[in-house]
């Protein structure tokens, strides 16, 4: 694979996680906020909202941005393994 290729399926990869982020999960515990997580195959963003009227939502990166990274690295995976899949059926 050249350089270029490399770029794309890294490109592919980030634009993938961030996509993922479409899919949402309660994570909710008790009473008092309600949390959900985003992304696939991790939960990379947690939004957080306290049930008291006034107070706003807030955004956080789930695990410090390392699950974020996980998905980008996952996704890349799954591009190229993709991309060696059409790469032999054109053959």
């Amino acid at each position: 694979m050249n350089l270029k290729t490399i770029l794309l399926l890294i490109i592919c990869g980030i634009a993938i996680s961030l996509l993922s982020a479409l899919y949402s999960t309660d994570m909710t515990v008790g009473l008092g906020a309600s949390i959900t997580g985003y992304g696939l195959p991790m939960l990379w963003l947690k939004k957080v909202t306290v049930i008291v009227p006034g107070t706003p939502e807030t955004y956080s990166l789930y695990g410090s941005g390392l699950y974020l990274l996980t998905d980008i690295v996952f996704w890349t995976i799954i591009a190229a393994i993709m991309h060696l899949i059409y790469k032999q059926a054109k053959k």
